[in-house]
């Protein structure tokens, strides 16, 4: 079994007065993607308004800051919204949910204690919920008050071990994505920008 975990962010946007009539959702986003961001629009996006956060360029990185915090300071901001993609085998099975956070990062590890206690992610909704039963993790995506977007299997089952790996690896993506956000610490004025946007600490 190959299990992949992908950080995905949802990008924030400046919102532009002629465009706010527009009742078409998904040309106005792509038209909002075009007119912030200089590279976003020759990717290809998950669900219409995710991206991989390991595929941005510098200067988008940057904008998606700026844009992030808007007048706040940083350490008042929470994390990026997003969250991360569940593939199995070539397949992703589960997208981050509405008002997901970069930061359910540490939900996830939550489950490198062979011994965790069922939990739920603390801030999507809606949330799958996530308990270890022998050799496996049952990931549980209960549709029934608040339908999965993308939709999701009611069960979804992943070896353990595997799983772990996985998150191995995505903290180790993360740990580099945030040693380049923290190139622009002095900047805004913080001792870790990663820290506030990507673990949300």
């Amino acid at each position: 079994m190959n299990i992949e975990l992908t950080p995905l962010i949802e990008l924030p946007t400046f919102k532009f007065p002629d465009l706010e009539g527009m009742t078409d959702i998904e040309k106005k986003y792509q038209l909002l993607i075009e007119r912030n961001y200089s590279e976003v629009k020759n990717l290809k996006p998950f669900n219409q308004h995710q991206y991989r956060l390991t595929d941005l360029s510098l200067f988008d990185l940057k904008k998606a800051i700026d844009l992030h915090i808007s007048d706040i300071p940083i350490s008042d901001s929470c994390a990026f919204f997003g969250g991360y993609g569940l593939k199995i085998n070539d397949e992703f099975v589960l997208f981050p949910q509405c008002c997901g956070l970069l930061s359910e990062i540490n939900d996830w590890k939550k489950i490198l204690n062979e011994n965790f206690e069922p939990f739920h992610l603390s801030e999507c909704h809606p949330a799958p919920r996530f308990e270890k039963i022998g050799n496996n993790v049952i990931i549980e995506c209960d549709s029934s008050h608040e339908v999965f977007h993308p939709k999701a299997q009611n069960q979804i089952v992943v070896n353990y071990t595997s799983l772990t790996h996985a998150i191995h690896k995505v903290s180790i993506r993360l740990n580099k994505i945030s040693k380049i956000l923290d190139e622009f610490n002095s900047e805004y004025k913080t001792e870790s920008i990663a820290k506030y946007l990507i673990w949300g600490e």
